[in-house]
């Protein structure tokens, strides 16, 4: 009986890597400081402050959006998943092996923030078109159900009871993040079940039977988008940016209203 083994193979060669999409829900907020000018006179001075986002790849800063003085986009983007793929690159895939991918947000911006991310999961071909019908599912993250004070939110994640988001995983961190400071890690590793192997079809042309594996040939695909929102006025501001309700305990502490 001779079985097709390319799966493993073209996994490797195939491998996918998502470039990070940052996006900020909102500017920033305004703060005015009187100053005293010579002539007994008064004037405003407006400074904005500004949010800004970075997600960390086991620890290093793979994409980071913030603005300058000039309101002008500062950023920067890289692939994720790059140390999986050594890892592979090195080992070999391993259905059902843990590979490292410790994520976590930082403060890139100047003032005090409460942070989201979306994660998505999915299979691609070789020509980077997603396929629906493969289980996103295998592709698993340590961190899906919360973890480190991250909560997720089961309406907009998975099969969640507002419609069916396979690919889709959302997780708030419930305290605000000052400037500079870094949120715990929200996923430590990612693993492919070991039932990818499992979906396959057999076909007889004689004495032969070929084995075909229906995710032989595509790649697994982690894509992160983070956000941000002021911590002033929280409640409503993150009910405008991210069309949640939330309330906000006196210590700071975020929870979504289930």
């Amino acid at each position: 009986m001779k079985k097709k083994n390319s799966f493993f193979t073209k996994t490797v060669l195939l491998f996918g890597m998502a470039a990070v999409l940052l996006v900020l829900s909102t500017v920033g907020s305004t703060r005015a400081a009187l100053i005293y000018n010579d002539g007994n006179a008064y004037r405003i001075q407006i400074a904005a402050s500004y949010i800004g986002v970075g997600l960390i790849e086991n620890e290093d800063v793979v994409s980071y959006r913030s603005y300058d003085r000039n309101n002008q986009a500062v950023e920067e983007k890289k692939d994720l998943l790059s140390g999986v793929a050594a890892q592979i690159d090195k080992e070999g895939f391993k259905p059902g092996n843990p590979y490292q991918e410790a994520l976590s947000v930082t403060n890139a911006g100047e003032i005090d923030s409460y942070v989201r991310v979306i994660v998505y999961k999915s299979w691609k071909d070789g020509t980077g078109d997603s396929n629906t019908v493969l289980s996103p599912e295998l592709i698993k993250l340590d961190g899906e159900d919360g973890m480190n004070g991250w909560v997720k939110d089961e309406n907009a994640s998975g099969s969640g009871a507002d419609g069916d988001y396979r690919e889709r995983l959302v997780l708030y961190y419930t305290k605000p993040i000052a400037n500079g400071g870094e949120t715990p890690l929200f996923n430590k590793t990612l693993t492919i079940d070991p039932d990818v192997m499992k979906v396959f079809s057999q076909k007889r042309d004689g004495n032969k039977i070929t084995t075909s594996y229906a995710y032989d040939g595509y790649s697994f695909n982690l894509e992160v988008e983070v956000d941000a929102v002021q911590t002033h006025n929280a409640v409503d501001a993150i009910k405008s940016a991210w069309g949640v309700d939330v309330t906000i305990a006196p210590d700071g502490t975020l929870s979504l209203v289930r």
